[in-house]
């Protein structure tokens, strides 16, 4: 299945999903991935190119697929 990536809207909402779910604040989260909030959300903004481990951690958190969030892995964004 070649679903498109999440838009960053929609991986905001997401993370704002799986905060309530975990029951624990965003800088919580942020903390956890190994991150500040401010980085964290500028990377799920598209404003900023995560790291690869960061890329992965995020996913993971969302309990998504690398690719289903951020779209192929190592590709590279204007």
């Amino acid at each position: 299945m070649n679903a498109s990536p999440m838009t960053p809207l929609q991986r905001k909402a997401a993370f704002k999903t799986a905060v309530t779910l975990n029951e624990i604040t965003a800088c919580t989260a942020a903390r956890r991935l190994g991150v500040s909030y401010n980085h964290l959300m500028l990377v799920l903004a598209d404003q900023r190119q995560g790291s690869a481990r960061l890329r992965v951690a995020i996913a993971g958190f969302l309990e998504r697929p690398e690719a289903e969030v951020f779209g192929q892995s190592g590709a590279t964004r204007p």
